[in-house]
């Protein structure tokens, strides 16, 4: 039995957010992952985030208010936190004089999901995100399947941007469970808006199958979890978020780590899709996936 967990990166709206909507499912064998769950929690103890979600965009990105704190980097990370928290609360201060009230609730939501993290410099976060990312690229067992979207590229019809990444990636993972003679099951991180649509979209795959093959070898709807509580789905975002800086921002650390577990087929890395729709595309992932330099996909 193989469990897919899967996690997104990126806005999935057309004309808002990121330019790209990424849809990745991690695949590990079910009697390995308690002993990868118990590596990873390991890790994450190393920089005092065991009981904390691993939210790569989060850690990644810079935090105005540790940058604004001198000599933040020598303090102890009892005190950077008490610091960190002082700052947020004058800076919220501001923002509440200024009675910008839809300015205060985005800024009340990335201080909550920064929190966990303000004990860690940035240089520290992310080290914390590559020595996980290492863990994944060191497990010969894992696969990873993806599709990445180009939403300037993307036609509306009658699948959204989600539902056809998830057809791509169902379909990836019947067709590594077909060459393994095994079973699997989907585990995705509980996005309420997603959920309802997405199974009953399984359903219908498992009816009628996907435009490229008949679902066989998954069972049941998608289980989906509270991503805070499973360190898997975690790493499904980590490497979502991967993928994603890649293709829009050429940033290659974290998948310079990821990419040696993409599904393969001979020299193709079959398992991750750069979707750009008749607009041809030359980038890394188009040419591991096999598509020649400047060919327009077919």
């Amino acid at each position: 039995m193989y469990i897919l967990y899967m996690d997104e990166s990126g806005v999935e709206e057309l004309g808002a957010g990121t330019s790209h909507f990424v849809l990745l499912g991690l695949v590990i064998p079910a009697e390995k992952w308690r002993l990868l769950d118990t590596v990873l929690g390991s890790i994450k103890a190393r920089y005092g985030l065991r009981e904390a979600e691993i939210h790569a965009a989060w850690m990644h990105r810079r935090y105005t208010e540790q940058e604004s704190i001198g000599g933040f980097e020598a303090l102890s990370p009892d005190d950077r936190r008490a610091a960190a928290e002082a700052a947020i609360r004058k800076r919220a201060g501001i923002i509440g004089v200024q009675g910008r009230k839809g300015k205060m609730e985005a800024y009340r939501r990335e201080s909550r999901a920064i929190r966990p993290y303000l004990h860690l410099t940035r240089a520290e976060r992310l080290q914390c995100l590559e020595a996980l990312a290492r863990e994944i690229s060191l497990q010969s067992d894992v696969r990873v399947l993806a599709d990445a979207i180009s939403k300037p590229d993307y036609v509306p019809g009658n699948r959204t941007p989600y539902e056809m990444a998830f057809e791509q990636v169902l379909t990836r993972f019947q067709a590594f469970l077909a060459v393994k003679h095994d079973t699997g099951i989907v585990v995705h991180d509980n996005n309420s808006t997603a959920a309802p649509r997405l199974t009953r979209l399984t359903r219908k795959l498992h009816e009628v199958g996907t435009l490229y093959r008949e679902i066989t070898s998954i069972v049941e709807t998608p289980l989906f979890v509270d991503s805070s509580l499973t360190s898997m789905i975690q790493m499904a975002d980590l490497c979502a978020f991967a993928l994603r800086r890649l293709i829009e921002n050429n940033e290659e650390a974290l998948w310079n780590l990821v990419e040696v577990r993409g599904d393969r087929s001979g020299d193709r890395c079959v398992g991750v899709r750069h979707y750009t729709g008749k607009r041809a595309c030359s980038c890394r992932v188009c040419c591991a996936h096999g598509r020649e330099p400047g060919q327009a996909p077919s």
